[in-house]
């Protein structure tokens, strides 16, 4: 069984990574020309969201049947999401320090947003089915993950809504991420007061 303050401390990543994107979000049409400064923002993004969703994942589980909706999600957005920060770190480091562009392994981390938006979408229906953590907050990461498929595939809508789609995806992780933080440390209070 998962201790009660990994869960509490995923919660509070989870929350840190929707503020991650949020910001990601609105500097992004400033940093067009600066690939490095974008991945800077990125990296740590998703190294929380890894972090932050492993305990939503377990808080929900700890709850009920989550089902392999959700793990399917979960298993998508972490893999990918590591991949992403390790990818970042190396284009910001050849990039920003020794001023090389790596436009291959660029065209190797993009893709990968997809993959999590991807994952995104499952994890949300789960939550949503689940009724653990609030409904809005996967609601959230579902319309902006759809939003944003729409606009990488599809081609609807001009590219600054992609920025809107990353700020509400945001938005979902950080109601999520606050609802864990807060209800999981009412649950380390009262795990102290039994014993």
């Amino acid at each position: 069984m998962a201790s009660p303050n990994l869960i509490r401390w995923g919660g509070l990543a989870a929350l840190l990574a929707g503020a991650f994107y949020i910001v990601e979000a609105a500097a992004a049409p400033f940093l067009e020309d600066y690939h490095w400064a974008f991945h800077a923002l990125d990296a740590p993004a998703h190294a929380l969201l890894a972090v932050g969703l492993v305990g939503l994942y377990l808080w929900q589980r700890r709850q009920g049947p989550f089902g392999w909706l959700g793990t399917v999600g979960v298993i998508l957005i972490v893999t990918a999401s590591v991949l992403i920060t390790l990818g970042g770190l190396v284009i910001a480091f050849m990039d920003g320090v020794l001023g090389t562009e790596a436009e291959v392994l660029n065209d190797i981390v993009h893709p990968l947003e997809l993959v999590v938006m991807m994952g995104a979408v499952l994890f949300g229906m789960a939550t949503m089915r689940v009724n653990v953590l609030p409904s809005g907050g996967a609601l959230l990461i579902m319309i902006g993950a759809l939003v944003y498929f729409g606009i990488k595939i599809v081609g609807v809508g001009p590219d600054w809504l992609i920025s809107v789609a990353v700020a509400i995806v945001g938005a979902g992780w950080v109601w999520l991420g606050q609802a864990l933080w807060s209800e999981s440390a009412e649950s380390v209070q009262q795990l102290k007061r039994v014993r």
